[in-house]
């Protein structure tokens, strides 16, 4: 009896260990089996959409050369990055541009190779990785010839051309009637941004009084230039407007050259001559000591210098700073041959206006004339843009203009007196080479990254560009109505 008891007992235990054993067991397969279906999910959403790694895959379903091979792995790294590039609507904080005038298309592509007996390789520009490309029209370039300030002033203030020239002539006979247009710098200004201009050209320039100035004619840089009946009707140069005008006064950095217009009396060097295409400020005329006695007055009180030599620049502490301003040549910058670098340039003016609480606008202006080496110049600012790149929440824009703005005619004046060449470079008749000089591209490119980056893709006019920055930036009431 006894052990038929003890046999009904182990009977029952093995029982009971053989269903749990199968539990598990049903357990281990349901896992995976269900591991086995998502796996398969998994497999038919990549193919099917795409989304696989493209770097585990042997997408060549043919046999192909190991070279053709190895330029589309190389393709296949560009993709990955095109497919990560997502649009990232926060408003920026910050905004750098660079305008390079002097370099169109044609001569960005020409600056891609070196020449025929070099060893380098084609460059590969840093702009060139932006996700965003657009193109600007000059509706300038052919059947209404203008001066290059007066694309500037449409670049920077979003009013059309038509409405810049007939201000112009407004204020040729009476300044007082002027309509203020305030440049995308002025807005910037307006709503608290910290702004800076650095040029390698003079300060004064077709872009310098595109961003803080309004003048009847693109002569009027300083007073030596100027008629006494306009300069006595109060009537204000280019120069005058920097030192005294409300945008040049609340710019906390402007650099470049440009001395001989601000001051009757500069010092003269082999290494930085003076300009006798420029012009020249008159007699008693002393703006950089005026600027210095407006920056005393302020209250509360501001920490400024100016700066007009290299050792100078070098030298300072530049983040302590409220205001800064470099006059570092007579004429044009890139005529002084002890010019400061870019870099330092550069690296002085973001100490002025980094601030962890403020945002800040700068724009660049780099002209590469005729003369230069325009694929080392581009090459320079290639290797200087990579340094300032990688700041969170900044919009970066590149923008290339040739800056050929001339007109259509052939007569002898300042404006057309390059085309004097042009019966020797081209054997063509009047027809045909008034044909040439209509037909110059100059049209600009605009290469974009950072917050809001996507606003520019396309064909747009001038005045887009302004437009878009006010949005990007959320200035005045523009940056909310859409």
């Amino acid at each position: 009896m006894a052990t038929s008891q003890r046999w009904k007992q182990i009977c029952f235990q093995l029982r009971l260990k053989s269903t749990q054993l199968f539990i598990v067991a049903g357990s281990v397969l349901l896992a995976v089996l269900i591991s086995l279906i998502c796996i398969g999910i998994t497999i038919r959403y990549e193919v099917e959409y795409e989304v696989v790694n493209l770097s585990d895959v042997d997408y060549w379903k043919d046999q192909v050369s190991p070279e053709q091979k190895f330029w589309y792995d190389k393709g296949i790294q560009e993709l990955q990055q095109a497919m990560r590039i997502y649009s990232k609507q926060s408003k920026p904080k910050n905004v750098l541009i660079l305008l390079v005038n002097g370099i169109d298309g044609r001569a960005l592509a020409a600056a891609r190779f070196p020449g025929e007996n070099s060893t380098k390789e084609h460059a590969h520009f840093v702009w060139d990785q932006f996700p965003h490309l657009a193109r600007i029209k000059n509706s300038c370039s052919y059947n209404s010839p203008c001066d290059m300030s007066s694309v500037s002033r449409a670049l920077w203030s979003g009013v059309p051309l038509k409405a810049g020239i007939r201000n112009s002539q407004i204020m040729s006979r009476n300044c007082s009637r002027l309509d203020q247009f305030h440049s995308i710098l002025r807005q910037a200004q307006l709503a608290g941004l910290r702004t800076g201009f650095v040029t390698n050209q003079r300060i004064t320039g077709a872009t310098g009084a595109a961003l803080y100035a309004n003048v009847a004619e693109t002569s009027w840089e300083c007073d030596g230039l100027m008629p006494l009946g306009s300069i006595e009707a109060g009537c204000e140069d280019v120069a005058l407007q920097l030192i005294s005008g409300e945008t040049g006064q609340a710019l906390n950095v402007v650099m470049g050259g440009g001395r001989q217009l601000l001051s009757a009396k500069v010092p003269i060097y082999t290494w930085d001559p003076l300009d006798e295409l420029l012009c020249r400020a008159r007699n008693g005329r002393n703006l950089l000591r005026d600027w210095r006695n407006l920056k005393l007055k302020l209250r509360p009180r501001k920490r400024f210098e100016v700066v007009q030599h290299e050792k100078e620049l070098s030298s300072i502490n530049a983040t302590n700073l409220d205001y800064l301003m470099g006059v570092l040549a007579n004429g044009d910058l890139t005529a002084n041959s002890q010019a400061p670098s870019l870099k330092l340039m550069l690296n002085k003016t973001l100490e002025v206006l980094r601030r962890s609480t403020v945002r800040h606008l700068l724009i660049w202006e780099h002209f590469v004339r005729p003369e230069m080496n325009a694929t080392r110049e581009l090459r320079l600012l290639n290797e200087t843009l990579s340094t300032l790149l990688g700041q969170k929440n900044t919009l970066t824009l590149v923008l290339l203009t040739n800056g050929n703005y001339l007109s259509p005619s052939r007569d002898v004046s300042g404006e057309t007196d390059l085309t004097s060449t042009l019966d020797e470079t081209f054997n063509q008749s009047e027809l045909q080479l008034q044909l040439i000089l209509q037909q110059m591209s100059s049209e600009s490119l605009l290469f974009a990254q950072g917050p809001k980056s996507l606003l520019f893709y396309g064909v747009h006019e001038e005045t887009y560009l302004a437009q878009a920055l006010s949005y990007a930036l959320g200035l005045n009431a523009f940056g909310n109505q859409l």
